[in-house]
């Protein structure tokens, strides 16, 4: 009707959003699950930290998301490479690259970020061979949607240690079952 307003969330989730990344990624780069179950046991363990500083971050899927988020990743001094099925420069990016060089682009990523739509084009997208060529120093924080990862080639790659780990926000099937893999590995 002539009269309906219409409106939209769309850009709603850029900032929380990208707190949540900041904030997975230092768990990881602190190994915050060890810091924990240690402080949990009354041990004290000295190990080395990661920066984030100098680290390279990748981020599939390149929307409203990711624009708030690379601003803020290179204010941490981090080098911030988006990959998206339509490259273009966007303000904190240091370079752009197409979905279809995914397999090389991985390679130099400290950390890969997911934030792509879930479609046809994007389901398993983040498969055994995208981790096979990431660095066993890699770190996967998944934002995106569960059906993006192929869940088994996860498991394996952190089983075997292809990966130092992954932070997971989504899976395939939610709420996580009990009984998965993903709750204490």
């Amino acid at each position: 009707k002539p009269d309906t307003l219409v409106t939209s969330v769309h850009g709603i989730h850029g900032e929380p959003m990208s707190e949540a990344a900041i904030a997975l990624m230092l768990a990881l780069a602190r190994d915050l699950p060890r810091v924990l179950a240690n402080q949990a046991a009354q041990r004290w363990d000295r190990f080395p930290a990661r920066l984030l500083s100098g680290a390279t971050a990748g981020i599939l899927g390149v929307g409203a998301i990711a624009e708030t988020l690379a601003p803020r990743l290179k204010m941490l001094g981090m080098n911030v490479v988006g990959v998206s099925s339509s490259p273009r420069a966007i303000p904190g990016f240091d370079r752009m690259v197409p979905r279809e060089q995914l397999i090389e682009a991985v390679r130099e990523f400290d950390y890969l970020i997911l934030l792509t739509p879930y479609s046809s084009a994007t389901r398993g997208i983040v498969n055994a061979e995208v981790f096979a060529a990431m660095k066993p120093s890699a770190y996967l924080v998944n934002l995106a949607r569960g059906g993006v990862v192929d869940e088994p080639a996860l498991l394996d790659a952190l089983r075997s240690k292809r990966l130092a780990g992954a932070a997971l926000d989504v899976f395939a099937e939610e709420p996580l079952p009990p009984d998965s893999p993903f709750w204490t590995l």
